[in-house]
């Protein structure tokens, strides 16, 4: 049997809740507990940082009212006939999915021209190849007949970016979340690998033993009472140790992923990509072992406090 031929992958549950959001739980197993909690904890990481995604970037506004008054549009601006805020519109389209590659200097509008009602996602003319995923994402109301434009440029990154509140060229910055993972959690879960396992507890290799007040006896000598219960301990440790390594040969454990992603990527696909990346990271390490002479030996040097210096290679 092969190292990688007695691990198993499995999807246990795969729901759709919308065309935005995509839930998957993946089971990996049978591993052991450290392994478990590597790739754990790995795995998570790539998850949530090491994809890239398409958003919105930044905002400008063209509102009849601003012009006529020469006033400067700013994140906490009330536009008369707009139930909304300007911060509550740059939180909506924050909350918009695109899927696509962006082109330089193309840029998405939504242009009301004298129309009253509920602006979505929807309405919002796109690029060539820029694709929406959350077409039902509310932007705007309108409330009173109005001529209003928005231009949005479109930008691809990875991670997350929070806005900083000041002026751009390019009008208001919007939050930006690249990441198509939304959440990841995962569980350990221990499984006994054969029914009825009863751990043998007379196999205890530690011996009572009497302590008097003072001293006590043992293999021919006197010691302190403190020595023997030191040694005790070690003993007790020891053990502990012998019946833990004995029961995990009859366990193995579960490695549960529950992921959410926004639907531009599917939760299997995501956990293939990242564990690509994890491989990658160790392929360097394999080609730079094979290229080490094995005549090296490397001794390590020492000053007279008996600190370590540096390593001397002969």
């Amino acid at each position: 049997m092969t190292p990688t031929s007695r691990y198993r992958v499995q999807s246990l549950q795969q729901v759709q809740i919308s065309t935005s959001l995509h839930h998957e739980r993946i089971m990996l197993a049978p591993l052991s507990h450290s392994e478990a909690t590597t790739l754990a904890v790995g795995l998570r990481r790539c998850l949530l940082k090491g994809f890239e995604g398409t958003c919105f970037g930044t905002l400008k506004i063209r509102h009849s009212w601003l012009t006529k008054r020469e006033k400067k549009c700013y994140e906490y601006l009330a536009l008369p006939g707009i139930r909304e805020t300007i911060r509550d519109i740059m939180m909506n389209l924050s909350s918009v999915v695109l899927l696509g590659m962006p082109i330089k200097g193309k840029t998405a509008v939504l242009k009301i021209d004298q129309k009253v009602g509920v602006f979505e996602a929807r309405h919002i003319l796109l690029p060539e190849g820029i694709h929406c995923l959350s077409p039902n994402q509310t932007i705007l109301t309108v409330v009173v007949p109005l001529e209003l434009e928005l231009e949005l440029t479109i930008e691809r990154g990875s991670g997350f970016r929070i806005r900083d509140g000041g002026e751009h060229e390019e009008g208001l910055l919007l939050d930006a979340r690249f990441n198509p993972i939304l959440q990841v959690d995962y569980q350990i879960q221990k499984t006994e690998r054969k029914t009825g396992f009863d751990f043998n507890e007379n196999t205890s290799r530690l011996k009572k033993e009497i302590i008097s007040d003072t001293l006590y006896q043992k293999d021919s000598h006197f010691i302190k009472k403190e020595q023997v219960k030191n040694e005790l301990s070690k003993e007790q440790s020891a053990l502990t140790f012998e019946k833990y390594n004995e029961q995990e040969q009859d366990h193995f454990y579960l490695l549960l992923f529950d992921i959410w992603t926004n639907g531009t990527i599917q939760p299997i696909e995501a956990v293939q990509r990242a564990a690509r990346q994890a491989i990658a990271v160790y392929i360097p390490l394999l080609r730079f072992a094979l290229t080490v002479p094995s005549n090296i030996l490397v001794h390590k040097q020492f000053d007279s406090k008996n600190n370590y210096v540096k390593n001397k290679i002969q």
